[in-house]
């Protein structure tokens, strides 16, 4: 169990071995700790900056993320040092942020483990890792909707381009709700991350070879499937 010496640490996420307590504790302990936390006399760690686990959905996610991160330890995908690369161990210093701040959106914490997968895997190279961090920030960014068109497009797969309100109509039904208007609203967004090749002919066409990915939307989607494999073995 932590002591108390150690919630700045924790608050900051500067200590990789706090870090490594807190994933591998139990349920209970996690919760112990929240408590301790809020309780401890640092008040101004607890409630300013970057903290872990203030709620009781937070511990949960946590928890999960945790048994997660041992099972690829146990199968080899994934380094027991924390620390790991520069850039792999900033995406757990990030992801912990977000799980703490905002562990409701299921979808964006869903494809920030698949980056941070991606970023700290044994097999992948500095580059790889590097590519990786710079599409975890990307995934910090995205909504659910988002998330969702941009797996929903592969499915509309082409070798010419389709009039936009074509490619509209079929996308806002494989996403499931059927708004075309929303499906615009979220198109913008993927574009302006260049996860989603733009328009062409004066925005009157859109191409839909590769689902409409770009190069760097492929590496995303890559990222998310190899994670949803690795969570399902």
């Amino acid at each position: 169990m932590l002591v108390a010496r150690e919630y700045a640490d924790v608050a900051h996420l500067e200590n990789p071995n706090v870090i490594e307590r807190i994933l591998s504790a139990s349920r209970a302990e996690k919760v112990a700790y929240v408590s301790a936390l809020l309780t401890s006399g640092l008040p101004r760690l607890a409630f300013a900056g970057p903290k872990v686990a203030f709620t009781a959905m937070a511990v949960e996610v946590l928890t999960d993320f945790g048994k997660e991160v041992s099972e690829w330890i146990k199968r080899g995908v994934f380094p027991e040092d924390f620390s790991g690369r520069p850039s792999g161990y900033q995406t757990w210093v990030e992801l912990l942020q977000e799980i703490d701040t905002n562990p409701t959106d299921a979808d964006r914490l869903k494809a920030m483990k698949a980056m941070f997968l991606a970023a700290n895997r044994i097999d992948a190279s500095d580059g790889q890792s590097i590519l990786a961090y710079q599409l975890f920030a990307i995934a910090k960014k995205l909504s659910s909707g988002e998330l969702l068109l941009l797996r929903a497009s592969t499915q509309i797969q082409g070798t010419s381009p389709e009039p936009i309100q074509t490619w509209l109509a079929k996308v806002a039904n494989a996403v499931g709700h059927g708004l075309t208007a929303l499906v615009e609203v979220h198109e913008r967004v993927l574009v302006d991350y260049h996860l989603f090749l733009p328009r062409l002919d004066q925005y009157l066409t859109v191409p839909v070879i590769n689902g409409r990915l770009t190069d760097l939307g492929r590496a995303f989607v890559r990222n998310l499937e190899q994670y949803e494999a690795e969570t399902q073995r």
